[in-house]
């Protein structure tokens, strides 16, 4: 239980406020897992729907002084107990910390606070004060948390896993954003008992592909030749189709022109080195000349990696990568 200075696993604090009972008045859930603090916040919320308490939502990079105490001291006419979470925690202005703070030393009964930041509590004065008076939970990514959550999403979702399956998911998965991704697809293969036809793995299978796709393309744009070949093979017993090489090269590519549009991929998943400008312009040269020789049928499918292959090769140049 998080209570005082206690501090505890974040799918502990999960279960605790999701359940909505004993409830602790004030929650610091600080930490860089965007997984973690999500599920922190969606249990907060559900524990609030399931006792029926008003919730109220506060943007801490917007939040000033009589917003925060308008929060804190309105009444409810119709729910017994409140709810407050406030986002961006670490970005809230000083009359709001000294507030917060002094609110802590004395918690109204029938009120709870959760205070979610990407920052570790002793990156701030602020949040180390505040982690020093109020339950807190670190939100990281531990080992064991993919097999973790895997059987926990599993059996939340009603979903009998076939054997290895479970181990599969979280092995592939680049983070636990991704794992919950995948149980999502699952779940829309099962039927109304949990059970998964044969077929519904495929759904995964086409995610293993487009990951050794992604390793192979970084594999080329680092002229590994070795790792190449051991992804190019991989891909050809996973009977990967063009696609998924053409947008692994281009993913990469992309992301060296417009960094903060396709920044939405997790870097493990455009593992490539950092291109020059130059060499992620003809690598998505060699995407599209190999698109077109495709849909003229000048290349077929199983000669798609190796024609990307000499295409990259030819256009890096020997000066792809970038200083960093």
């Amino acid at each position: 239980m998080v209570s005082g200075r206690a501090a505890t696993t974040p799918e502990a604090v999960a279960r605790l406020l999701r359940a909505g009972e004993t409830v602790p008045p004030f929650v610091l859930a600080a930490g860089p897992s965007d997984y973690w603090r999500d599920e922190i916040v969606r249990a907060f919320r559900e524990g609030a729907a399931a006792s029926q308490a008003d919730f109220l939502r506060l943007e801490g990079d917007d939040l000033d002084a009589e917003s925060l105490a308008q929060g804190l001291e309105s009444l409810s006419l119709f729910a017994a107990s409140r709810r407050i979470w406030i986002r961006e925690g670490g970005k809230i202005e000083k009359a709001c910390e000294e507030r917060l703070l002094a609110w802590a030393d004395a918690p109204v009964e029938g009120l709870s606070i959760l205070l979610t930041t990407s920052r570790e509590p002793a990156e701030l004065k602020f949040l180390a004060s505040l982690a020093a008076k109020v339950g807190s939970v670190a939100c990281e990514e531990r080992p064991g948390d993919a097999r973790r959550e895997v059987e926990r999403l599993a059996h939340e979702g009603g979903l009998k896993l076939p054997p290895g399956l479970a181990e599969a998911i979280g092995a592939r998965s680049h983070s636990l954003l991704a794992l919950r991704e995948e149980i999502e697809k699952l779940r829309l293969h099962a039927d109304a008992e949990g059970r998964l036809p044969a077929a519904s793995v495929d759904v995964l299978a086409i995610g293993r592909a487009a990951a050794s796709a992604d390793r192979w393309a970084a594999a080329v744009m680092r002229r590994d030749a070795a790792g190449a070949r051991k992804e190019a093979a991989a891909l050809a017993a996973e009977g990967s189709n063009a696609g998924n090489a053409l947008w692994a090269v281009a993913s990469i590519a992309l992301a060296a022109l417009e960094p903060q549009a396709y920044g939405y991929r997790p870097r493990s998943a455009i593992a490539g080195p950092p291109l020059r400008p130059a060499a992620a312009r003809a690598a998505l040269d060699a995407v599209y000349r190999a698109d077109r020789g495709m849909k003229r049928g000048e290349i077929r499918d199983q000669e798609v990696i190796d024609v990307l292959e000499f295409g990259l090769q030819e256009g890096s140049g020997g000066t792809s990568v970038r200083n960093t």
